[in-house]
């Protein structure tokens, strides 16, 4: 665009400068062709009274017309200028906001790298859970190994209620963490960042290779809540919780 914009200038001055040249070279020749005997009688001023009134009669017309056009081609460049002054005004401006979204997105992706990384869980009330004999429930653990232990005691060990659920601290983190994740990849698919396609390749990492490496492998339909006969309660993810994975799945694929 702006090479385009100095080329159409670049041509205009060069009009300007040929018409300018001839017009100086008619300024030249019209007084020696006038006062010579070059051609038919009739084409003799010479003997028209003032000669320099007779050449300025003739000359001024044409003149006047190469002033106009020079007139002309002066405004044309300067509004060639002007637009080009103020794509660069423009294009700065959309540069410096890609620049500030770009920065606004990094800062949210390291947030919630920071949320992940240092996510604790140990376990969610005894009281609720069965089969407490097959998972650990005296080890306080951190980041991806924390996220892994508490989907599986959501997913197969949680008989308590819904509500009880997420009233607990660290569901309500996660989620929290989910909600931010889903928000940033709003902000990514619909950013002209320069970043996109590379945070949203990290943000899909984070993802599959931190928070629901548990539940990575299973189908959508294998986390639907479904009633179990034997302990009569529940099982798989509620409701807010497999809204946010299956809505990040589908912006990571």
């Amino acid at each position: 665009m702006t090479e385009n914009k100095h080329k159409e200038i670049t041509k205009i001055l060069g009009r300007a400068k040929w018409l300018l040249l001839v017009g100086g070279l008619v300024i030249l020749i019209m007084p020696v062709l006038l006062t010579g005997e070059y051609f038919h009688d009739r084409f003799n001023y010479t003997n028209t009274g003032q000669i320099g009134d007779t050449i300025g009669g003739i000359t001024a017309p044409f003149m006047n017309l190469i002033g106009a056009f020079l007139v002309f081609y002066a405004l044309q460049a300067q509004v060639k200028a002007n637009e080009l002054i103020q794509y660069q005004i423009d294009k700065d401006t959309i540069d410096k906001e890609c620049e500030n979204e770009s920065q606004n997105l990094n800062q949210l992706y390291s947030y919630l790298t920071e949320s992940i990384n240092s996510f604790h869980f140990k376990t969610l009330p005894l009281d609720q859970l069965k089969n407490i004999e097959e998972i650990e429930t005296e080890t306080e653990f951190k980041g991806g190994e924390a996220f892994y232990h508490l989907f599986a005691q959501i997913r197969c060990h949680h008989h308590g209620t819904q509500d009880e659920l997420h009233s607990h601290q660290s569901v309500s983190e996660l989620l929290s963490i989910l909600k931010i994740m889903n928000l940033l990849l709003d902000k990514l698919n619909n950013s002209k960042s320069k970043d996109k396609e590379i945070l949203i390749t990290l943000v899909r990492h984070l993802f599959n290779y931190k928070i629901v490496t548990r539940i990575r492998e299973e189908e959508d339909s294998e986390l639907e809540l479904e009633f179990c006969e034997l302990c009569g309660c529940n099982h798989g993810l509620p409701e807010e919780l497999k809204f946010l994975i299956l809505e990040i799945r589908r912006k990571t694929k």
